[in-house]
């Protein structure tokens, strides 16, 4: 078949034509008067880049840890040492306790190691003394002066048994000091890590948990709040809640972009870094909550700002050979196949191998060349008294996935971007 080069539509037209061709449609118009017949093909070309397929959703920007700090004995708080918002680093001071009781502890603990020692020392002598009187009854009995050495053994074992006591009571001393130290030690709270305070649960003269930090990772929470809440800000992630419809697609590893309604014109690039195992229901809608951490922090980006995110769940090479998917026809049979204007004009349909489809096009992996014509259409007007102007489209424009980015609406012109 052999056709005519694309004329231009007037405006009005153009606008039906698109509608019609949106809805994928045959709309018959009428027609204005004229004495000639005119057919319009709405032509594109094969054009080359990345064809990809994404997947979008939004949530709310978290740190990629949280963690949760509290005293690690009870007590009563004796200062608050950082405020909300505070850039704190590992080490750094959150907090005290009174110690009055903590120190009287230690110095208990102290003095009972003093004591226990003094106690092995004098158990020692008692065993010098068992073993001399024990070698003392040798002799005499060894001269037939008398004297009793299995007496003086039982001596020296009761000497030698009470020196074992006493060095167990050394032992659980100096472990009951060393308890009474490092609790009068905790009632100094440091940062386990660097961040910033997002939360500050004690106030002077309030009474301490003694429950230990707990951690939050990934935007979940495992533990109450405690004393002072810091998160990591070194990274920032975002949860998204996926559809259940569309998290068969997406992968740990996947990239994203992600942009931020606060932040005018800011995108940054993300990875998928965790997708949750079970489904959450809500209005009898399940959708998974998936993290995606920020490869860079945008200046001004604050904990909790809404984020909007775009998942590529399947991308083909930067060089892939592409075309409008409304230019594809696929039989029955799954074989495709697209319509291409030679030199001539003469229209030839030709059988291609499909590859990726993405938002705004598909892949041809063979069966094309770059920038080649291709027929997505064509706009017939026939004229007389009672014509009129009948409008057919080659597959259909794709509105979403697989057609043009932003619907499909093809330009006025009669050609789309790369068409004659």
């Amino acid at each position: 078949m052999k056709i005519s080069r694309p004329v231009l539509i007037n405006t009005s037209l153009g606008v039906v034509i698109a509608g019609a061709i949106a809805a994928g449609l045959i709309i018959l118009l009428p027609a204005q008067a004229s004495s000639s017949t005119e057919a319009t093909q709405l032509t594109s070309t094969v054009q080359q880049g990345v064809v990809s397929s994404t997947i979008t959703a939004s949530g709310s920007v978290a740190a990629v840890r949280e963690v949760s700090a509290n005293f690690a004995v009870s007590g009563t708080v004796a200062t608050v040492d950082v405020a909300l918002g505070s850039s704190v680093t590992a080490g750094q001071q959150l907090g005290t306790l009174v110690t009055t009781d903590l120190d009287k502890a230690v110095t208990d603990a102290a003095t009972a190691v003093t004591r226990a020692k003094a106690d092995l020392v004098t158990a020692n002598e008692a065993v010098t003394t068992a073993e001399a009187a024990e070698a003392a009854a040798a002799v005499a009995a060894s001269t037939g002066q008398g004297g009793s050495s299995g007496s003086s053994a039982q001596s020296v074992a009761s000497a030698e048994s009470a020196v074992t006591d006493a060095s167990d009571k050394v032992d659980d001393a100096n472990d009951a000091l060393v308890t009474a130290q490092n609790n009068r030690a905790a009632a100094i709270l440091v940062s386990p890590i660097n961040g910033l305070v997002t939360a500050v649960g004690g106030l002077v003269g309030s009474a301490s948990g003694s429950s230990s930090s707990s951690t939050t990772t990934g935007g979940t929470t495992t533990t109450s709040s405690g004393f002072v809440t810091i998160a990591d800000v070194s990274q920032m992630t975002m949860t998204a809640a996926i559809a259940e419809a569309d998290i068969a697609l997406v992968a740990v590893g996947q990239t994203a972009t992600v942009t931020f309604p606060a932040l005018t014109d800011v995108t940054t690039t993300a990875t998928v870094t965790a997708i949750a195992p079970t489904g959450t229901t809500s209005n009898s809608v399940v959708t998974y909550s998936t993290t995606i951490t920020l490869d860079t922090i945008p200046e001004g980006l604050r904990l909790g700002q809404t984020a909007e995110v775009t998942i590529t769940t399947v991308s083909s090479a930067e060089d892939a050979l592409y075309v409008p998917t409304a230019a594809i026809t696929t039989a029955t049979d799954g074989t495709s196949t697209v319509d291409v204007v030679g030199d001539d004009d003469e229209v030839t349909t030709t059988t291609v191998e499909l590859g990726v489809a993405g938002d705004s096009g598909t892949e041809i992996t063979s069966g094309l060349e770059l920038g080649q014509t291709i027929v997505l259409g064509e706009v017939a007007a026939s004229t007389g008294d009672d014509a009129t102007e009948e409008i057919t489209q080659q597959g259909g424009f794709g509105g979403g996935t697989g057609g043009f980015t932003g619907g499909g609406t093809p330009p006025t012109g009669g050609t789309f971007p790369g068409g004659n």
